[in-house]
């Protein structure tokens, strides 16, 4: 299997529908793409901004931009604004200033959106969108059975890993690249995790930060199922 093959099996994404963004939503054009100017995609974006290194902010931007390109060819209805607020706080979790004792760095994105979002008056339908996109945006085997936003977010962060290239032109790439550069993005990525498999190792067994764990954190290691499970505590019954 060829590595893009792969990475549109790891994120994948449907065709049904969804809300469109509300018809009042302001846009400014950025790579190409229109991107929501509204106040939540500005609070978002203070939040991403502040907390993470401009190469992981980067790729939250460019996750967005991706996924509205996605969007766009598959001809897919969607609320854009929050396509993006989950885009651009999704990795908000692999911050020293968000990431929790023990949950996984995605749900500690998502209840920073959620607390964003709750503290702006949104819909308690939305803020669960928006929670779900963060939480589920490197677990397709579940996001791909959410909703349209939810997949969105999941396809822009897995294009950003070279996915879905049957549907992003050269020319959209190169705007997109231009508008949020990838410089030393993996590098300053894979450290995040490493981070965060070091900090609190058994968040990471769902997730392929495990899989950064064992390669870049001495000492890694996480239980086997199999082994956990051996002595049945019911086994007496």
């Amino acid at each position: 299997m060829q590595r893009a093959d792969f990475l549109n099996a790891v994120f994948a994404i449907a065709t049904t529908v969804s809300l469109d963004a509300p018809p009042s939503t302001k846009w400014k054009i950025v790579g190409g793409v229109k991107v929501p100017d509204t106040a939540l995609a500005q609070g978002a974006t203070a939040i991403a901004s502040a907390a993470e290194p401009m190469a992981i902010f980067n790729h939250s931007l460019r996750t967005y931009l991706f996924a509205e390109i996605i969007a766009a060819a598959k001809k897919l209805p969607h609320d854009a604004e929050l396509v993006y607020v989950a885009s651009i706080l999704h990795d908000t979790g692999l911050c020293a200033q968000y990431m929790s004792d023990s949950d996984p760095f995605e749900v500690d994105g998502a209840n920073v959106a959620a607390q964003f979002l709750a503290k702006s008056n949104t819909s308690e339908d939305r803020v669960a969108t928006v929670w779900d996109a963060i939480a589920l945006h490197d677990n397709s085997g579940i996001a791909s059975h959410k909703q349209a936003e939810v997949r969105l977010v999941n396809a822009g962060v897995g294009a950003d890993f070279g996915g879905f290239g049957e549907l992003i032109g050269h020319d959209q790439l190169a705007a997109v690249f231009a508008a949020a550069p990838r410089k030393d993005f993996i590098d300053v990525f894979l450290d995040a995790a490493a981070a965060v498999a070091r900090k609190k190792p058994q968040s990471t067994a769902h997730s392929f930060v495990a899989d950064v764990g064992y390669c870049k954190v001495r000492g890694f290691h996480l239980p086997s199922f199999c082994d956990e499970v051996k002595d049945d505590p019911y086994a007496g019954y």
